[in-house]
């Protein structure tokens, strides 16, 4: 019988133990700003890399995109805009991502 109180004793305490680690420890927590502003990004992003390969691939492929590549990388220059302000602000160490 002692035995069952002393091992019941025991997993109490590293029950507690566990229980007292996981309140200290750091967690990663989104806000619901961080879950909107991230809904937004990933469309604009990802549309950003595939009209990036997209040119690439066909100036690659066809000597008519090439000769008029200047429309493409303008629209890919405009979209970079966007980009590197939402990158920025998604991948911010400050803690408040404002």
């Amino acid at each position: 019988m002692d035995d069952i109180q002393e091992e019941l004793r025991l997993a109490r305490e590293e029950w507690e133990r566990l229980k007292a680690s996981e309140d200290k420890s750091e967690k990663i927590q989104m806000t619901s700003g961080d879950i909107v502003r991230l809904i937004i990004a990933a469309p604009v992003v990802f549309t950003w890399l595939f009209l990036g390969s997209r040119i690439i691939i066909s100036a690659t492929t066809s000597q008519g995109v090439l000769e008029n590549i200047e429309p493409l990388l303008l629209a890919l220059s405009i979209l970079t805009i966007p980009v590197t302000a939402i990158l920025s602000s998604l991948f911010r160490t400050d803690g408040n991502g404002k």
